[in-house]
C-alpha cells in the first residue's frame, strides 16, 4: 500500500482542518445509534447481574458446593458450629488453619483442660481475615463460648509468620468468605487491601461472587453426578460438634540443622519439594514486618474488640511453627503485646511450645505429627484452663518439657497469662459490618496490564473517553501518552529503551530518504544493524554465550549476563525494520513528525504481541483517520469478546494441563501415551486460542479507536498442508518473513535448490525469532522441511487443492504433523521433546489429563470454525432484541464462570 500522496499532504489525525466531515443529520444518526447500542449493553449487563444474583446472591448454588473446596470447607464448618449445642460455661472455641487441624488432638486437650471442652473451627488455608467472618457467622452475639483461642506462629510482628508476605493483599481469603461478606460491605472489605487495583478486583469479586466460585463451578460442570453424590453424603449428614482429628503419622526424625554453615541433613524419606520448604522455613533469617503488624491490628483487633463487649476472653497461644529455629524467638512484641497491655487479650507463655519445635515431633515443614499434636494439645488444655481459672485442678500432662511459664515481656505481669478485664454484664450485639479504614496507595502495577484483566478495560475505557472527548489535534498525543503509560506498567525502563529505538529509526529513515543513491544501502544496513543489535544483545546474548561455552566444553556459562528483556521486543523491532526497508524501497516516504513515528512503534493494542502492522498501512489510517462506523464498532466489540472467550475460557484451561504435564517430565507422574497426547494436544490448543485471542482483542481495540489492523489468524488448524498453514497462522509474521527475508534472499528466482535453501533459511531464522533456544530453531527447520517438500511436489506435479474426503484426510495429517512440531516448540530441551514423542507412541496405557468438559468446549469452538470455513455467518443485526441481550448476558456469564483468574496465565507470546 502506497501512502506517498497521503504523506505529502496528510489529512492528519489532529490537523486543524480535520475537525469534522459529518453533517448535523449524520451526527444525530450516529448519536442515535450510539444510544441504541448503549441501551443494549446496559440491558445485557442488567440481565447478567440478575442471573448472577439468582445463582450466587441467593441460596440456590450453596447446597451444591464441594465440601472439600475452600468455600465449601468454610461453609461446612459454619453449618457444623451453628447446629452445635454449645455450653458457654465450658466450650472453648479454637480458631486456626491446617496446622491447628493437624496439631489439635481434641480428646487430649479436653482431658488436660479439666471441665473445659475444646471446639475446633480450624479450616485449612484460612487467616485472621477469614476468622473474623467465621466468628461472626457462628457466634453473632459473641456469647456462645467460654473463651476463644487463637493459635499464632509468632508473638512478634515479623516475617516468620505464615502469610506475612502478602498480609492484607491475600486475595485467596475471598475464596473462603465469599458468601459471608454482605453486598453492602464489599467495598469496606476491599478498602482493607493496600493496592488500589487489588481493591477494585476485590470489590467486583465480592459483589458478583462468581469470580471467586469459578473453580467450584467448573468442577461441578466437569462431573455433576459425582458432585451430587458428595453433596448428598457430606451436607445432608448430621454434623458433629467436634471435628474428626487429622493427625499426621510422618516424622522428620533424623533431620539435623547446622546453622553455622546453613546446612541441613535430611532423612531419606523427605521428598525434594518438602526439603525446599523446610530449608526456606528453617534457614531464612527473621525480619520485622510492619505490614503484618498492621494486618493483625485490623483483623485480630476486630475480634478482640468484638468479644471485649461480652467479656469473653481471647487467648493467644504460640503454635509450634517449624522443626528447628536458628535463634530462640524473642518475647511478645508489636501488635500482640499492645492487645495484652490494652486489656484486650491474654498471652500464654510460649516457652513450652517452643520446646516442641523438634524434628521428631513434625510431619513436614510446619505441621506437627501425632506425637507432637498430643503434647501440644495437653499443653493447650492445661494452659487455657489456668488462664481461665487462677486455681484450676486439671489433669496435668506428663510431658517433661512442660516447664514453668515465662513472662510475655518485661512490662507485662509474670502470671501465667495477661488478664482481660471483664466487661459489664450488659451485652450488646456486635455490629453487622466490618469497617476498617486503611491508607490508599496507588503504585504502578507490578506485572503489567493484561488484556484479560479488569485493569486493561478500565484503562481502555478511560482512553476511549479521553480520545473521543478531546479535540482532534490532541488525539495523537493522547494515544501516545496512553501507549507509553501502558508499556511503563510492565517496567518503566522499557519506555526509555523504546524511545531510544524510536529516535534511531526516525533519524535513519530521514537520512535514507535524503541520501544519494550510493549511500542509501549503507544507511539501511546501519539502521537494520542497530535494530538487530538491540534485539540480539537483549534477547540472544546469553543464548550465544551458552552455545559457545557448550562448544568449548565448559561446565557453565562464564559470560552469563543478567539482562532486562523488554516485553514485545521482537514485534516492535520487526515493525522498525519493515519501516526502514519500505523507506529504502520508496514504498513510503519517511515520516516527518517524530510523534507520528513514536505512535506507530508504541501503539498499545499491538505493542506487546502484534499483529505486526506495516508502516504504510498504519500511517495511511492515521493520516486518513475517520470515526468508525456502527458496523466497525460492532465488529470491534465482537472481536474483543471473542478474544476474551478464546483466552480465558479456552486457552487458560488447556494451559493448566500442558504446564502440569511438561513441568513434570522428569518425574514418574503422568506416564503413558494418553497423558503424553493430552499434554501435546493441550499445548496445541493453548497456543492457538491464546495467541488468536490476544490478536482479536488487539485488533478489536484498535478498531474502536478507528484503526483497521490486518487479520492474524484464519482458522489455521483447518489447513490441508504446511504452506496453507502458514498462510493462516500468525499471518502478519508469515507475510513479514516472506517480504523482508525470503524474497531478499532470492525467493524462488534461482531454481528449485535455491528456493529450498531460502525456505529453510527463512524458517530457521523464524524459529530463532520465537526464542533463544535451539529447540525453536529445530522447530523452524521442521516446518521448513515440510514447506520444502510441498514446494518440490508442486514443481513436479503442479498445484493441487484437495476436496472432499481427501481434504479431510490432508487436514488431519497436517494437524498431526503440526502437533508433533509443537512438542519440540514447548519442550525445554531436545531430550524432553524426544521423551514426550516416545511416550506418545510407546508410552503404554495410562490416564488422560484433559477433562471431558474442556474437550466439549474445544469441540464447540472447532465446530464454529468449520461452519465459518464453509461460509456460515451470524448476522448480529438480524437477531431479535431479546436474543441480542441474552447472547451478551450469556457471554458475560461465561467469562465470569468459565475463565481462569486473570493473573493466572499471561499471554504466551509475551515471552517472544
Amino acid at each position: 500500500m502506497r501512502v506517498r500522496a497521503l504523506a505529502d499532504k496528510p489529512r492528519r489525525l489532529g490537523a486543524r482542518n480535520d475537525i469534522t466531515n459529518s453533517t448535523p443529520p449524520e451526527n444525530d444518526t450516529l448519536r442515535g445509534r450510539s444510544a441504541s447500542a448503549a441501551s443494549l449493553v446496559f440491558a445485557a449487563v442488567l440481565a447478567f447481574v440478575a442471573a448472577n444474583f439468582l445463582l450466587f446472591g441467593s441460596s440456590l448454588y450453596r447446597p451444591f458446593l464441594d465440601p472439600s473446596s475452600s468455600v465449601g470447607s468454610f461453609e461446612l464448618t459454619v453449618a457444623r458450629l451453628r447446629q452445635a449445642g454449645l455450653d458457654r460455661r465450658r466450650d472453648v472455641l479454637v480458631l486456626g488453619d491446617s496446622r491447628v487441624l493437624a496439631g489439635l488432638d481434641l480428646p487430649k486437650a479436653d482431658a488436660a483442660g479439666g471441665s473445659l471442652r475444646f471446639v475446633s473451627a480450624a479450616v485449612p488455608g484460612t487467616t485472621p481475615r477469614c476468622w473474623a467472618f467465621l466468628v461472626r457467622a457462628i457466634d453473632p452475639a459473641s456469647d456462645r463460648f467460654r473463651a476463644v483461642v487463637i493459635p499464632v506462629d509468632t508473638y512478634a510482628d515479623d516475617d516468620s509468620a505464615s502469610g506475612s508476605e502478602d498480609g492484607n493483599n491475600r486475595m485467596f481469603d475471598l475464596r473462603f468468605i465469599v458468601f459471608r461478606v454482605g453486598f453492602a460491605e464489599a467495598f469496606r472489605v476491599a478498602r482493607t487491601f493496600s493496592n488500589v487495583v487489588t481493591r477494585l478486583h476485590v470489590a467486583i469479586d465480592l459483589l458478583l461472587r462468581g469470580p471467586e466460585l469459578r473453580d467450584d463451578v467448573q468442577e461441578f460442570i466437569a462431573d455433576p453426578v459425582e458432585r451430587l453424590k458428595v453433596v448428598r453424603a457430606e451436607w445432608r449428614a448430621p454434623q458433629p460438634i467436634a471435628q474428626e482429628p487429622h493427625l499426621r503419622v510422618w516424622t522428620l526424625a533424623g533431620l539435623k540443622v547446622d546453622f553455622t554453615h546453613d546446612r541441613i541433613t535430611f532423612p531419606a524419606s523427605v521428598p525434594p519439594n518438602e526439603r525446599i520448604a523446610i530449608a526456606r522455613q528453617v534457614l531464612a533469617p527473621v525480619a520485622p514486618s510492619p505490614s503484618y503488624g498492621a494486618y493483625r491490628r485490623e483483623w485480630l483487633g476486630w475480634l478482640i474488640a468484638r468479644y471485649r463487649e461480652t467479656g469473653t476472653p481471647v487467648i493467644f497461644v504460640r503454635i509450634p511453627a517449624r522443626p528447628a529455629h536458628r535463634t530462640a524467638p524473642s518475647g511478645a512484641s508489636g501488635s500482640l503485646l499492645e492487645f495484652a497491655r490494652q486489656g484486650g487479650a491474654r498471652l500464654i507463655p510460649q516457652g513450652p511450645y517452643l520446646a516442641l519445635e523438634r524434628p521428631e515431633l513434625f510431619a513436614d515443614h510446619d505441621h506437627l505429627n501425632g506425637a507432637g499434636a498430643e503434647r501440644f494439645s495437653r499443653h493447650l488444655g492445661l494452659d487455657v484452663a489456668r488462664a481461665l481459672d487462677p486455681d484450676p485442678d486439671p489433669v496435668a500432662p506428663s510431658d517433661p518439657v512442660n516447664r514453668a511459664p515465662q513472662p510475655v515481656a518485661a512490662a507485662a505481669p509474670s502470671a501465667a497469662a495477661v488478664p482481660l478485664p471483664v466487661a459489664p454484664a450488659t451485652r450488646t450485639r456486635a455490629p453487622a459490618a466490618i469497617a476498617i479504614p486503611t491508607v490508599a496507595v496507588l503504585p504502578w502495577p507490578q506485572h503489567g496490564v493484561l488484556f484479560q484483566s479488569y485493569d486493561f478495560f478500565l484503562f481502555f475505557i478511560a482512553v476511549l473517553i479521553a480520545f473521543y472527548a478531546s479535540p482532534l489535534r490532541w488525539r495523537r498525543t493522547i494515544l501516545l501518552v496512553a501507549s507509553y503509560a501502558f508499556y511503563a506498567s510492565w517496567n518503566q525502563w522499557y519506555v526509555l529503551m523504546l524511545i531510544a529505538l524510536t529516535a534511531t529509526d526516525f533519524g535513519v529513515a530521514l537520512a535514507i530518504e535524503r541520501a544519494p543513491p550510493a549511500s542509501r544501502r549503507g544507511l539501511l544496513a546501519l539502521g537494520i544493524a542497530a535494530n538487530v543489535a538491540f534485539l540480539g544483545f537483549l534477547k540472544y546474548a546469553n543464548f550465544a554465550t551458552g552455545t559457545l561455552a557448550a562448544l568449548l566444553g565448559l561446565s557453565g556459562d562464564p559470560w552469563l549476563l543478567s539482562l532486562i528483556v523488554p516485553v514485545g521486543i521482537s514485534f516492535h523491532t520487526f515493525q522498525s525494520i519493515s519501516y526502514l526497508v519500505d523507506v529504502y524501497r520508496k514504498t513510503i516516504r519517511a515520516v516527518r513528525n517524530p510523534l507520528d513515528y513514536a505512535l506507530y512503534i508504541a501503539f498499545f493494542p499491538q505493542l506487546l504481541a502484534g499483529p505486526i502492522v506495516r508502516a504504510g498501512r498504519f500511517f495511511g489510517e492515521l493520516y486518513g483517520w475517520q470515526t468508525p462506523s456502527r458496523e466497525k464498532v460492532t465488529l470491534g466489540v465482537g472481536e474483543i469478546i471473542a478474544g476474551l472467550l478464546k483466552k480465558t475460557v479456552l486457552a487458560d484451561q488447556f494451559a493448566t494441563v500442558s504446564d502440569v504435564y511438561f513441568g513434570a517430565l522428569g518425574t514418574p507422574t503422568h506416564l503413558g501415551a494418553p497423558a503424553a497426547w493430552s499434554g501435546a494436544l493441550a499445548f496445541a490448543l493453548q497456543i492457538y486460542f491464546d495467541f488468536s485471542g490476544y490478536s482479536d482483542i488487539a485488533i478489536g481495540s484498535a478498531r474502536l479507536l478507528g484503526f483497521d489492523f490486518p487479520e492474524n489468524f484464519h482458522r489455521p488448524y483447518l489447513a490441508w498442508g504446511f504452506t496453507e498453514f502458514w498462510r493462516r497462522w500468525h499471518m502478519t509474521l508469515s507475510s513479514w518473513l516472506r517480504d523482508y527475508l525470503y524474497i531478499p534472499l532470492g525467493g524462488n528466482r534461482g531454481g528449485l535448490a535455491a528456493t529450498v535453501r531460502n525456505i529453510m533459511l527463512t524458517m530457521l531464522i523464524g524459529g530463532l525469532w520465537h526464542g533463544a533456544n535451539w529447540t525453536f530453531v529445530a522447530w523452524g527447520g521442521y516446518h521448513g522441511i515440510f514447506l520444502s517438500i510441498e514446494r518440490v511436489c508442486r514443481n513436479r506435479f503442479g498445484s493441487f487443492r484437495p476436496t472432499g474426503l481427501i481434504r479431510v484426510a490432508a487436514t488431519l495429517l497436517t494437524f498431526l504433523l503440526v502437533l508433533f512440531g509443537w512438542v519440540l516448540f514447548r519442550a525445554g530441551s531436545f531430550s524432553d521433546a524426544w521423551l514426550v514423542l516416545g511416550r506418545m507412541f510407546a508410552g503404554g496405557a495410562g490416564d488422560g489429563l484433559l477433562a471431558p468438559w474442556t474437550l466439549v468446549l474445544a469441540a464447540i469452538a472447532f465446530g464454529i470454525e468449520v461452519a465459518q470455513e464453509r461460509g456460515a455467518r451470524i448476522d448480529w443485526n438480524a437477531l431479535p432484541r431479546l436474543g441480542q441481550i441474552g447472547a451478551l448476558a450469556g457471554v458475560l456469564l461465561a467469562l465470569e464462570l468459565l475463565a481462569v483468574p486473570s493473573d493466572a496465565t499471561p499471554f504466551i507470546y509475551f515471552k517472544f
